[in-house]
């Protein structure tokens, strides 16, 4: 149970503006060997397609999947992170520290967000990943959380739309960093 959201919220505002002082790395999509991506159990069907479309591409795809409960019948592969609501979030909202340890130890020249932006914590762990390069959708009233959004409407959450928009714009950018 959460006491307040006043907290994280303050702290991941905190984290928005801090991240805009770091040096960005646009990449091509050719020249992105690991994917990270953040969801919701939720969108999990959804979510599995992108993660074949990336597989398919050569891509190494980690997942970081934010859930209310432990699933039992579901097995998760090796590369994927459970974040589990009430065993992995403390009373305020926080991650707690081996979680944020086990997402950044996973490499990843882009973090993908598809969580929607509801959930604090995933956006909190989005901010603290090291990640170069973060994409994600951003709605017409929220603020700029990544380096590459695609613009959606609000109350919008498309996922397989912002995928392929995603997929579309990265394999047009021509990646001074390789």
């Amino acid at each position: 149970m959460i006491f307040t959201e006043y907290f994280i919220n303050r702290k991941t505002e905190a984290l928005r503006k801090a991240s805009g002082t770091r040096r960005l790395h646009y990449r091509a999509l050719d020249d992105t060997r690991h994917i990270l991506i953040l969801c919701n159990v939720s969108d999990w069907k959804t979510v599995e397609a992108c993660i074949h479309t990336l597989k398919a591409m050569k891509k190494n795809v980690h997942v970081c999947i934010y859930t209310l409960k432990q699933d039992p019948a579901r097995i998760w592969d090796y590369g994927y992170l459970l974040v589990e609501a009430n065993k992995d979030i403390d009373c305020w909202g926080f991650p707690k520290h081996y979680i944020l340890e086990q997402l950044r130890h996973l490499p990843a020249d882009m973090l993908l967000d598809l969580t929607g932006g509801a959930c604090l914590a995933m956006r909190y762990l989005m901010l603290q990943h090291p990640a170069a390069f973060k994409v994600g959708a951003k709605h017409a009233s929220d603020k700029d959380w990544y380096d590459f959004s695609i613009v959606m409407k609000d109350g919008m959450h498309d996922i397989p739309f912002l995928f392929r928009q995603v997929l579309n714009y990265l394999q047009m950018i021509r990646s001074k960093n390789p």
